[in-house]
């Protein structure tokens, strides 16, 4: 189990601690935590989103944090979250990070500047996906909440709050990096030179090191229980160990065309990704209650990595302590066509087929739409159990799927089996 924390995390951490240990005014702390405590279980030898097979996992949904805070005085304050989770760039371990460390400053009641490690401001539910007690369903729809280019990073940002009457209407931006993100990706076949994808040249993942710098602005508007948002982000992603994001461009060589479509040498050397994002929660009234957003991403210089669209609807109903409720979401990318003429080959042990068939696997490519039904019951306002059925359909092919030896993840129908006790301190 790896519990050690990031150099830049530490070096946050310290300076948050030091500028409370310098403040000449009484500090007022606060400790709080979360967690939550899930299993999820599906009906294909195959794991989807990782870890969900027919063997069962607490590992998908299983997460503990611990949020302290400082508050200097009226205008200053400091927060530090940490939380323990599987590892984003390793199947194997589980990590210890900070999710947050940062300086706040207030002026005045409108105004807000943050400084440090941060949540990026994007979805409805960014900065509390991790808390469980939080939100109704079991899982957070990764059809629109995997989309963003990162979700953390260190550098400021700043929130500007209008009152108007009845409405609240909130402005964030923010900018900063990230040097700690990955990508993930599945080899399904064996593999070696000229493809190397996996170290030992077994089928398995294999993760892509990246450097990320984005900004972007989020509008938010709260009225009578009701909320809408719509933001604009745009990211900068660059390799971190390598010239290179992906395996593939080490083996194309000159520029390379395959059936109708053209794959320039340095297709991966950084992509500029933006992305657009409506949202909305509304209470239509007798405990019933909509949630949906809807994702654009669209990226530039890259035809490999994912051009996409992506939303999720979904309807709950409050019947005291229970809330059933039913999403419907789909995500699709641009390069499903490229995908499928660079995947046309069949099975090795054609050594062209296991080439492009390992080029392949560098796609980062999405075609799938699920169905899920599920409810939660509050036994507090701390403590919540939730348990969810959903159906997940995919089309030319997911990335969410882990392909066996010789076959696809495109046209594979899997139910997943979801309980989960979510709490916080």
């Amino acid at each position: 189990m790896q519990k050690r924390l990031s150099n830049r995390a530490r070096i946050l951490a310290c300076l948050l601690l030091s500028a409370a240990s310098l403040s000449a005014h009484a500090v007022d702390y606060s400790l709080s935590g979360y967690g939550t405590v899930g299993y999820a279980q599906s009906d294909q030898e195959n794991a989807y989103q990782r870890f969900i097979d027919k063997n069962g996992s607490f590992k998908r949904d299983t997460v503990l944090g611990a949020q302290l805070s400082a508050q200097f005085d009226p205008q200053w304050s400091a927060t530090l979250q940490a939380k323990l989770a599987p590892a984003a760039d390793s199947d194997q371990d589980v990590k210890a990070t900070l999710s947050w460390a940062f300086l706040s400053y207030r002026p005045t009641d409108d105004w807000l500047f943050r400084a440090g490690k941060l949540r990026i401001p994007f979805y409805l539910n960014s900065e509390n996906a991790d808390v469980g007690t939080t939100f109704t369903p079991a899982r957070l729809p990764i059809e629109v909440y995997s989309t963003a280019a990162t979700v953390d990073f260190v550098g400021a940002s700043f929130a500007k709050t209008w009152l108007l009457k009845e409405r609240e209407l909130i402005l964030d931006g923010y900018w900063g990096k990230a040097n700690d993100a990955s990508w993930r990706f599945y080899a399904r076949d064996p593999n070696g030179p000229p493809v190397q994808l996996t170290p030992d040249g077994q089928p398995g993942e294999f993760f892509a090191k990246l450097n990320t710098e984005s900004g972007g602005l989020r509008l938010s508007l709260n009225q009578g229980g009701n909320t809408f948002l719509a933001g604009i982000h745009r990211a900068v992603t660059t390799p971190r160990d390598s010239p290179n994001l992906g395996p593939s461009t080490y083996v194309l060589g000159p520029d390379v065309g395959i059936g109708d479509y053209y794959l320039p040498a340095a297709d991966a050397l950084k992509i500029t990704t933006t992305t657009a994002h409506l949202g909305a929660s509304i209470d239509l009234g007798h405990g019933f209650r909509t949630t949906g957003e809807y994702v654009r991403r669209k990226n530039a210089e890259s035809t490999l990595a994912p051009d996409s669209k992506g939303f999720y609807l979904t309807l709950q109903k409050d019947l005291g302590n229970w809330t059933p409720y039913l999403t419907y979401a789909r995500l699709t990318t641009k390069n499903r066509g490229l995908y499928q003429a660079v995947n046309s080959a069949q099975p090795p042990p054609s050594p062209f087929n296991a080439y492009q068939r390992a080029i392949a696997d560098t796609f980062v490519v999405y075609d799938q739409h699920s169905w899920a039904l599920g409810t939660s019951y509050a036994l507090d306002n701390k403590n919540k159990i939730k348990a969810e059925w959903s159906v997940v359909q995919t089309g030319v092919a997911s990335s969410f799927v882990d392909a066996s030896p010789g076959g696809e993840s495109g046209d594979r129908h899997i139910n997943v089996f979801s309980l989960s006790y979510s709490f916080t301190f």
